[in-house]
């Protein structure tokens, strides 16, 4: 009886072994093949017959790896298939190949245009800046290149930034990044240069140091503001009475560095000179000896002394004795 066993286990392993091994499996490479982005796998790439359903499936179901970037071919080859098959423990004697040896492999996609990022990086940065988009122009120094996505249906989101947050005006630099399911595809700088327009008072003839500002001599203008560095104005009535610190030109923007408000008291004016003891209050005459700005002490001399004294100026015509 052992004898009967022995001799009729070794028959059945070598039915069991052949029909494995004897499992044929043809396999016809696809010339060229688009896919969505994917982990992709034999049957994808391949038409793949065998007679035995489930090594079929097992067959189809191979992994090959990734699909390539958008816009990029990846090239799969007969010897790569083989590599794969090995790993499976699947015998390469029991496989035969089609005419076909490789296959070039690309994914769906979409194009996000060069015009597109332009439009949307344009559309944040107006949503950024405080000034009204009629007094900025907007140009485009370089346009990027027109962009590759999956297409795999999935949510595109849109992420724009600034680099120098606080620059308004003059060349300036943004980075958009695209993400489709929060993947991202895309990071691209876009540049743009930005001209700023204002209404800004301007004079209409020189303006000599320490001339006081009078309404014949201004005007508004709107003029470009890009390259103009400091506070302007752009209503006449603000600079009127005001005193030119230096020589302004015509047509100059004036900017509030070039200005300050004129001494109430000039030096050499004679002024009221007041004195506060307790309840004593003597007023006398003096003669200022610098110019005095409302609020501030400035050395004056008493006529009736001929001492120099400090008071603090209170008016164009008076100043109060400092103690």
């Amino acid at each position: 009886m052992k004898l009967n066993i022995l001799i009729i286990l070794p028959v059945a392993i070598f039915s069991i072994i052949h029909t494995a091994v004897g499992e044929k499996i043809n396999i016809e490479i696809k010339d060229k093949v688009t896919l969505p982005e994917k982990q992709m796998v034999l049957g994808d790439i391949a038409y793949v017959s065998c007679n035995n359903p489930s090594l079929l499936e097992r067959v189809n179901n191979i992994s090959i790896g990734n699909t390539p970037w958008p816009g990029n071919v990846r090239k799969i080859e007969k010897d790569t298939l083989s590599a794969r098959f090995i790993d499976e423990g699947i015998d390469l004697k029991e496989i035969t190949y089609g005419s076909t040896t490789s296959s070039l492999i690309s994914v769906d996609s979409i194009t996000i245009t060069g015009e597109e990022i332009i439009r949307k990086a344009k559309e944040y940065l107006l949503s950024k800046l405080s000034r009204p988009e009629s007094e900025i122009i907007i140009e485009s120094d370089r346009s990027p290149m027109d962009k590759l996505l999956p297409d795999n249906g999935g949510d595109i989101r849109w992420e724009i930034s600034q680099i120098d947050t606080n620059k308004d005006r003059g060349n300036v630099q943004l980075i958009v990044r695209i993400s489709i399911n929060e993947k991202q595809y895309v990071k691209t700088p876009v540049f743009f240069n930005i001209r700023t327009y204002e209404d800004i008072v301007i004079p209409t003839k020189k303006i000599n140091r320490h001339d006081i500002l009078a309404a014949d001599d201004l005007v508004v203008k709107r003029m470009e503001t890009t390259k103009l560095a400091g506070i302007t104005f752009d209503n006449t009535e603000d600079l009127i009475g005001k005193r030119a610190v230096r020589s302004i030109l015509p047509n100059i923007p004036i900017t509030a560095e070039m200005i300050d408000n004129p001494p109430l008291i000039k030096k050499g004016d004679f002024i009221k000179v007041s004195v506060q003891a307790g309840n004593l209050h003597v007023v006398t005459k003096g003669v200022a000896k610098e110019d005095g700005y409302m609020g501030k002490v400035i050395r004056i001399k008493n006529i009736d002394s001929n001492k120099d004294l400090y008071g603090k100026v209170e008016n164009s015509t008076s100043v109060k004795i400092v103690f």
